[in-house]
């Protein structure tokens, strides 16, 4: 069946059999077409070793993640043949996916939307309220979601009105005069699910005006977040409407659409299911393996469409968790999949340095302090400055090392921050500083510390307090209970046996405000800043008093070599994964520190590899926990790379981990790296290979089976550019007072020179 026989079909009459067998041949020839036609997706499907050949059914062709449109430029026809291009919604300063549509895309989308929509209202056109403001449709070339939106379904209309004015505002007025024109006439509405509760029901309710259409018909989407926090239900939604302006709770529809596959709508029916067309269908992945759920199994959404000619949109990946409810059997008489959507996949709670904050602070005003106030802040710069490990800090860390260590017993970093901050421990580290005498502390550490990692705040705080300054530090965004752990410890001791201390300390919680950075900064002799470089970026907009210094921990990234014999011979195989996991998974592969390349030396790599790797997914399995937008993360990122980089062959086991071969150790790899079980591999001659990636941006090399004098040798001998630590594989987050590249102890300290 060719497209033009499929869209002269009624939209809901073909029964499962029957448009399994019509999307089976139609969606494999087209990926086919875009295999031929778009260099982007050729270069993914052959990079990840896809042959489209040995595919008979649409189930199995591969699924773009919606994402990857805001990353690439994917396109099937020449440039001279794009007519529009359709953008997606998106907040400020988030990307936006970019939708390439030739003339004849757009023409199939607009037949395929008018049989979906027709099916609700009748051919016939007629009066029309757009619950939005004419200000969103500008530019005719660059249509956003919403302005598509609009003028795609404006064509329904006879004649059309904006209900609200340029400031948002409910024109009430103009809604009388026209619905006195349009009196015992059918009514046709749309607009955007929040939009229309914010601005059309809350306006009529607190206006009190109450028009009459109870012979309107309702078509809206665009998603339910922010009703969900309003706790608004779908069945709340259309009875309030109804009772704001009789509207029949059944003439109002939802549908689900995204604009990377416009025209191929789900639209609600009279019993509040969603379905598919014939022009489209919908599959669930099972999250954990991304296997087809059965009916009535939540997971991933899956949506596939026969529009979709001028670009590869035709199977994508949704970042939407939703249940097909059945197929054929829906009471309103439709045929085909009926489904819900339960929302967006929840975000993963990924840890490493990065530049996110919590959206819960989106709400406050101001600054929150967890330990310390405003006199604190205060008194600060009058405190005196001690010397480097004085004797009273010392003893407050060697009691918050008990201290921490009896009430976080369950969580490992908290016990390796307790064990690093023993008296024994930090009096060997004082051993590496012969000036000590003649040392004392700048005076106040500002820290800011990563978002997202939970006890990172906790070693810098030492650091500074070690080195004999008073300490602003500005906690994680996230509510770790780690972190509250430790400051519920700090807060007792300063409470009780370590008055002392209390000046020289002061936690702090605060959205980003850059008028409380900017304090901070002002006020600061040091200034340290965890987090990449959109974070420092936005820190150093702050000044600095200018004696002040600055440390900044910004993006590195870190590799590991294991020699393959050595790992063969070894009897403690399952330590070794068991170490490699605490490098890589434990911090969702997000840490600095975390290898996300894999240098393999030695003679037996092939059997190295296959035996680790099986080892490591199976003790992966027993202790990761990984997110559904992790794994969509995973995909795009595999997709990146296959569009952009020469690779070697892929390993995908799902859900748990991806390995891409490379034959060539460059630094662009480090550009479509990814985290939570992401991993180039290389097989090296020697430890001169690595010179390549041993650039400044890179950190920290983990090894296995390589002696100090290897290690040693390679140092001397090839003089790598970057590279700041070797540390045994197992070690990489064990902090130091040496990092990256800095003695933290004698950049926060400053030397009395006496003559």
């Amino acid at each position: 069946m060719t497209l033009e026989e499929l869209l002269n079909v009624a939209p809901y009459s073909m029964g499962k059999e029957e448009k399994h067998a019509v999307l089976d041949e139609y969606l494999v020839n087209l990926t086919k077409y875009h295999y031929e036609h778009s260099e982007e997706y050729r270069k993914m499907l052959d990079g990840t070793g896809f042959d489209i050949n040995k595919v008979q059914h649409y189930e199995d062709l591969p699924y773009l993640p919606v994402s990857l449109f805001k990353d690439l430029t994917l396109r099937s026809v020449a440039e001279d043949e794009v007519i529009k291009t359709m953008t997606s919604s998106g907040t400020t300063g988030q990307k936006t996916s970019k939708i390439y549509l030739d003339r004849e895309t757009s023409a199939n989308q607009t037949k395929t939307l008018t049989k979906i929509v027709t099916s609700l209202l009748g051919n016939k056109r007629v009066p029309m309220i757009i619950l939005d403001s004419s200000n969103v449709v500008k530019d005719r070339n660059m249509f956003s979601a919403r302005g598509a939106g609009i003028l795609g379904f404006s064509m329904f209309g006879s004649k059309r009105m904006y209900a609200l004015d340029e400031n948002m505002e409910l024109d009430i007025e103009g809604m009388k005069a026209f619905l006195e024109e349009h009196k015992d006439e059918t009514i046709f509405l749309f607009g955007f699910t929040f939009m229309i509760w914010q601005h059309f029901y809350k306006k009529l309710l607190e206006s009190g005006y109450k028009p009459d259409l109870s012979k309107g018909v309702l078509i809206h989407g665009g998603g339910w977040k922010k009703l969900v926090a309003e706790s608004v239900s779908t069945a709340q939604f259309k009875q309030c409407l109804n009772d704001v302006c009789g509207i029949k709770v059944e003439n109002v529809h939802d549908y689900y659409g995204m604009v990377e596959q416009t025209g191929t709508i789900y639209i609600e029916c009279e019993c509040g299911h969603l379905h598919a067309s014939n022009f489209s269908d919908i599959i669930i992945r099972n999250p954990k393996d991304f296997s087809v759920a059965k009916n009535g199994e939540t997971g991933i959404i899956e949506v596939v469409s026969v529009l979709p000619k001028s670009y590869p949109g035709h199977v994508l990946l949704t970042e939407d968790e939703g249940v097909v409810l059945g197929e054929d059997d829906c009471p309103c008489g439709r045929k085909g999949k009926y489904f819900h959507i339960h929302g967006r996949i929840k975000n993963a709670e990924i840890r490493g340095c990065s530049d996110t904050y919590a959206a819960k602070f989106g709400k406050l005003s101001g600054l929150e302090f967890v330990i310390g106030d405003d006199k604190t802040i205060e008194q600060m710069p009058s405190v005196p400055a001690l010397p480097p490990f004085a004797e009273p800090v010392i003893s407050f860390f060697n009691d918050l090392s008990k201290l921490v260590m009896q009430r976080g017993r369950q969580y490992s970093d908290v016990m390796t921050f307790g064990f690093w901050c023993r008296k024994g421990a930090l009096m060997k580290e004082k051993e590496h500083y012969h000036d000590i005498e003649r040392r004392l502390g700048r005076g106040i550490v500002f820290h800011s510390t990563p978002s997202n990692v939970p006890v990172n705040c906790a070693f810098s705080f030492a650091a500074g307090l070690l080195a004999g300054n008073a300490n602003i530090v500005r906690l994680p965004a996230k509510d770790f209970p780690q972190v509250q752990i430790i400051s519920d410890c700090v807060r007792e001791l300063l409470e009780t046996t370590h008055k002392d201390m209390a000046p020289y300390i002061c936690f702090v919680k605060y959205p980003p405000i850059k008028e409380i950075t900017d304090l901070f900064s002002g006020m600061c002799q040091s200034r340290v800043v965890w987090g990449g470089d959109a974070t420092i970026a936005e820190i150093r907009q702050s000044p600095i008093q200018p004696r002040a210094n600055e440390v900044n921990f910004a993006d590195r990234y870190s590799f590991s070599v294991l020699n393959a014999d050595a790992f063969l011979s070894a009897d403690d195989q399952d330590k070794v994964v068991q170490n490699f996991y605490n490098d890589t998974y434990f911090s969702d592969q997000n840490a600095c520190t975390a290898p996300r390349i894999i240098v393999w030396v030695g003679e037996k790599k092939t059997e190295a590899k296959e035996l680790f790797w099986k080892k490591v997914v199976a003790y992966a399995q027993e202790h990761y926990n990984i997110a559904p937008v992790q794994t969509i993360g995973k995909i795009n990122a595999l997709y990146k790379a296959a569009a952009n980089l020469k690779l070697g062959k892929v390993t995908v086991e799902q859900p748990l981990l991806t390995r891409i071969q490379v034959d060539t150790l460059a630094p662009v790899l480090m550009d479509y790296r990814f985290n939570s079980g992401f991993f180039y591999e290389y097989d090296a001659k020697s430890l001169t290979d690595l010179l390549p990636i041993a650039t400044i941006k890179s950190q920290t090399v983990t090894y296995y089976g390589l002696t100090r004098e290897e290690i040693i040798k390679f140092v001397n001998e090839d003089h790598p550019q970057g590279v700041d630590r070797f540390v045994p594989l197992g070690e990489s987050m064990n902090f130091t007072l040496v990092w990256d590249g800095y003695d933290l102890i004698t950049t926060l300290s400053r030397i009395v020179n006496i003559l």
